[in-house]
């Protein structure tokens, strides 16, 4: 019973350290935890003998930065959902008569240029003189039907509507009295069109460099041009929400904290969208910390076994850059505190027998742009 018992402690200890452990890399800043879950990756060269990947990464855009943080500033936005009206004018006088033997039947025509977006439409007129009933027809569909005076205002069904409509008007017959001549007489006949137009959400990006890795700062200026009661502005980055607000109509200076965990290198998405309203958002500025010098720093660790590979086999350790061009290119890289100034003109930069300031355990790669330029890619390699 008792051997059983110490087994089961035994296999509970060991599960607990199997925890301690995952939690350990778990809680690993992310760049050591890359470096310590990819160390010594080991390639095949074809030439009999292995190599090792000490170092491998895409740096990306690098460019020299003097300040603690740099400054990227943004087009302004205007992002709105509202209705715009067209007025058409159709007739400044309209007379429509209807008698026994005789009728006189007036039409109009008006165009529709984008039923999609079209949110009402009416047609609108003044009744000068009214005898009988008005019968109004829109693309041979009745809208109207009786006596009316004064400023009328009748609805266009929008699945009536096509681009091209007729209005026909009509007066209803006068009955028996033969002698009688029913008349209306409108004026000022207008159709009024109402379409939605949606812009409600716009796009921004910008370009980080390898050195910008700290935690940013958006701020903007918003600025109400017609607001509903209420409106939510929502603001993602590269597609992460990291602002929902409810916002009324007025002007206000907006901030809005970034986790740097939230920030790619190189290219980075900004979406700032709307439900209602109409607002310009504008001096929008994205402040991100950087490392000195805009440098990029970069951690890798070296095994035993690999370190005396280097030492007691005299294996090469080479350094390779491919840039995404051939132009003139000046850094300053350093492995362990060594540091070496390079002045190049071409789209790739190599160099070999590094091998002596490589240490066992824990290593720094660090490359300080003195000019602006992209790097694809970065390896160190165990030759």
């Amino acid at each position: 019973m008792e051997k059983g018992q110490n087994a089961g402690n035994v296999g509970m200890l060991v599960f607990l350290i199997a925890i301690f452990l995952v939690l350990f890399i778990l809680l690993l800043p992310p760049e050591d935890r890359q470096e310590l879950l990819k160390t010594n990756k080991t390639v095949d060269s074809g030439e009999g003998s292995s190599n090792i990947v000490l170092l491998s990464q895409t740096p990306g855009l690098l460019n020299t930065i003097t300040a603690d943080e740099s400054l990227h500033k943004l087009d302004s936005i205007n992002i709105f959902l509202r209705d715009e009206p067209i007025v058409s004018d159709l007739a400044s006088r309209l007379t429509v008569t209807e008698g026994v033997f005789s009728s006189d039947v007036r039409k109009l025509t008006f165009k529709v240029e984008d039923t999609d977006d079209l949110e009402n439409a009416y047609l609108i007129f003044s009744i000068y003189k009214n005898d009988g009933n008005l019968i109004v027809t829109l693309n041979e569909a009745e809208v109207f039907s009786g006596k009316t005076e004064g400023l009328q205002t009748v609805v266009l069904p929008r699945n009536l509507l096509q681009e091209i409509n007729s209005l026909e008007f009509q007066v209803s017959n006068p009955g028996a009295n033969i002698f009688k001549k029913n008349e209306y007489i409108l004026e000022n006949v207008k159709v009024r069109q109402s379409f939605e137009i949606i812009n409600t959400k716009e796009k921004r990006t910008f370009v980080l460099s390898a050195a910008e890795k700290g935690n940013g700062k958006l701020n903007y200026f918003l600025f109400c041009n017609n607001a509903a009661k209420s409106s939510r502005l929502r603001i993602f980055l590269n597609k992460e929400e990291i602002s929902d607000e409810l916002i009324t109509c007025g002007s206000a200076d907006k901030e809005v904290d970034i986790n740097a965990a939230d920030l790619g290198d190189g290219t980075n998405e900004l979406i700032f969208e709307i439900d209602k309203g109409d607002y310009l958002i504008k001096d929008i500025e994205l402040k991100v910390k950087t490392s000195d010098g805009g440098a990029a720093k970069y951690k890798f660790a070296v095994s035993r076994s690999t370190f005396e590979k280097i030492f007691e086999d005299n294996r090469n350790v080479e350094l390779r850059m491919l840039f995404d061009d051939n132009e003139k290119k000046r850094f300053i890289y350093e492995i362990n505190n060594n540091e070496f100034t390079v002045d190049i003109e071409d789209d790739e930069f190599k160099i070999e027998d590094l091998g002596e300031f490589i240490e066992e355990g824990n290593n720094i790669f660090k490359i300080t742009p003195q000019s602006e330029f992209t790097i694809d890619k970065l390896e160190l390699i165990l030759k």
